[in-house]
């Protein structure tokens, strides 16, 4: 298999219930911590000039804003990312080559599991292989070096999360571009070429 077809195996394959109790309660704290990162920032400047422009575009309630109110499922991700982000508290990921910010995928991940309907495992197994990925091309895959900045892993995690079989299921397939890019787009990227296989690697945070 490409590593392309190896990482969308392992997205696919990921289950709650494969997910171990140490990385299911690490998720849980990390929730928790970015959460209080959002509501420290909810007066900050730039939330409160993103919050004005959702007020001012407007967008379909479907999806909460941490903070109260409702807005479309990819502003809400933008806003509550931006929430999560602004303060620079939230948690890190040293790689030996990069340094990431995993939970930067909170706010997507939160926007599409509501809109989806799924549940709290839902949820859970979405924002561990967000985590996951992002973490693991850190490792194997970093591109700092080549002038990219380290969210560019984070934007294959956002992406994969989407294919979880609780949330694809849903009609993000109708307009796969709102709250994702096609992470396939990417599969030439120069940070990818090269670099060790990477499926056996990704299952760390989940028992075999």
């Amino acid at each position: 298999m490409t590593q392309v077809e190896q990482l969308s195996d392992f997205v696919v394959r990921a289950t709650y219930e494969n997910l171990s109790n140490g990385a299911s309660q690490e998720l849980k704290i990390r929730v928790l911590d970015a959460l209080g990162c959002a509501i420290g920032a909810l007066d900050g400047p730039p939330i409160k000039m993103l919050q004005a422009q959702l007020e001012d575009f407007g967008g379909n309630p479907l999806v909460t804003l941490i903070g109260g109110g409702k807005t479309a499922p990819d502003r809400a991700a933008l806003y509550n990312s931006a929430l999560v982000r602004y303060l620079d508290y939230n948690d890190s990921y040293l790689a030996k080559g990069e340094t990431c910010h995993p939970s930067d995928n909170l706010g997507a991940v939160l926007a599409a599991s509501e809109y989806a309907r799924g549940n709290g495992k839902d949820f859970l197994t979405a924002l561990a292989v967000a985590y996951q990925v992002q973490c693991r091309l850190s490792d194997v895959a970093p591109v700092r070096a080549r002038g990219f900045d380290h969210t560019t892993q984070g934007a294959y995690g956002q992406a994969l999360q989407l294919e979880r079989p609780g949330l694809s299921q849903h009609s993000f397939r109708r307009h796969p571009r709102g709250l994702s890019c096609h992470a396939w787009d990417y599969r030439s990227a120069r940070g990818l070429r090269g670099k060790q296989r990477l499926h056996g690697e990704h299952r760390r945070s989940f028992r075999n």
